[in-house]
């Protein structure tokens, strides 16, 4: 390179129809580039020590205040993008790198200019450092060409991405509301900040102090709809299992637990809290007289059904969901508001106007679930299985008409 063959004085650069003139200090001030390349080169430019180029020149306004000490603040996300275009078409790598130090986004209308140290040290990698750090620049034995670089913009509430940018300066997100939590969960998933996404999972972090074996872990209460399902995992088997070499569970015994790995790396035993599902009380149908349930089968809504079948995709487990509650006898039953245990969970002598006989002469009662939480196993067959832990249900319609909710006076309804 020939910067050196440079002579001192000023340099005539026509940039769209107008000439700014430059002095040598100015053109070494951020070099070596596209000017001293040809002002060094046996060009007639370096002869005549003028230039032409087909640019804006409004912008080039700004690249020669760069160049001569100033600090250039993009106005907005479309200001940022031609003046990066035009930092890689002129080789400025100093004006590229103080533009790459802070991200002008626009979010929604509104414009935000955040540190890129912030976004690539917290809850990174993300959105932002995967998405508008990398493809930028030619390779360097290209020659200048003009670039077409899409201006950031992000069709996303503002307000939210107010919330998550304290979040990511490091201040406490104050939850408004559940939709307002919600909301900031589907934007930090949007962004790929799984640290944040984690937080604003509705969760309950207990220690099974009753745990009957030495490998009891502390659970973790998730709504079952909120799960993340890369988080599932059967790192740890109970009762004899052992895991293959692939990391899929062989089961020597009855069951083996469904544990979850938040992004710290602490592992949990998964519990799940599931709304508006089905209790199902079934009876034998050779036992007349009998007054209690045999069988407690579970019906899920479809959303949590489906979420159930990707927890089991995720563990390679078999998508076949074995409905049938197991030791229902430690469940903390609550049915029309009264506390009660399996063994009175329902009276047929009290509530015969809600037995239903099929064709096979089976009886059972439909009872609405409208809360309840659940453990999760594996068992030998791969299928998952369900432990109900503690559950609220209604007999009745009426009952659960007792239950419902009138609207919120400010409507905000999460949908």
């Amino acid at each position: 390179m020939a910067d050196a063959s440079l002579s001192t004085g000023y340099y005539s650069i026509i940039v769209g129809g107008k000439t700014f003139k430059l002095s040598t200090t100015a053109l070494y001030s951020d070099s070596p580039n596209y000017f001293t390349e040809i002002f060094s080169s046996p060009l007639e430019e370096s002869r005549t020590k003028t230039m032409i180029i087909d640019r804006d020149p409004v912008i080039f306004a700004d690249i020669v205040k760069h160049l001569q000490g100033y600090n250039i603040t993009p106005r907005d996300e479309n200001h940022y993008s031609d003046l990066y275009s035009d930092a890689i078409y002129y080789s400025l790598s100093k004006l590229k790198a103080q533009l790459r130090a802070t991200y002008t986004i626009n979010i929604g209308g509104k414009v935000f200019r955040v540190d890129r140290e912030i976004l690539e040290t917290r809850d990174a990698p993300n959105f932002f450092t995967l998405g508008f750090v990398h493809g930028w620049d030619p390779p360097s034995n290209a020659p200048p060409i003009p670039l077409t670089i899409a201006p950031p913009i992000i069709n996303r509430d503002p307000d939210l991405f107010s919330d998550i940018l304290r979040y990511l300066q490091g201040y406490e997100i104050g939850i408004k509301d559940e939709v307002h939590r919600q909301n900031l969960l589907k934007d930090a998933r949007f962004y790929h900040l799984k640290g944040l996404a984690e937080k604003l999972l509705a969760s309950t972090v207990t220690v099974n102090g009753f745990g009957k074996h030495d490998c009891a872990k502390n659970e973790i209460l998730f709504r079952l709809k909120d799960i993340r399902t890369s988080g599932v995992l059967l790192p740890e088997c109970s009762n004899g299992d052992v895991m293959s070499e692939e990391g899929s569970v062989i089961s020597t015994g009855a069951t083996s637990h469904i544990m979850y790995k938040n992004k710290e790396g602490t592992v949990y035993i998964l519990l799940v809290e599931v709304n508006n599902a089905h209790l199902i009380c079934r009876y034998d149908s050779l036992s007349p007289w009998q007054t209690t349930p045999t069988i407690l089968e579970l019906a899920l809504c479809d959303k949590e059904a489906k979420k159930l079948k990707d927890i089991a995709k995720a563990i390679k487990a078999t998508e076949e969901i074995e409905t049938i509650i197991r030791s229902p006898d430690i469940c903390a039953f609550e049915v029309d508001e009264v506390k009660c245990t399996s063994k009175t969970l329902l009276n047929i002598d009290e509530s015969s106007d809600l037995i239903k006989v099929d064709d096979q002469g089976g009886r059972h009662v439909d009872l609405f679930v409208t809360k309840g939480i659940l453990r999760l196993f594996v068992n030998n067959e791969r299928k998952i299985e369900m432990e109900l832990l503690k559950c609220e249900v209604f007999s009745s319609e009426k009952g659960f008409n007792g239950k419902r909710d009138f609207l919120p006076a400010d409507k905000r309804i999460a949908l």
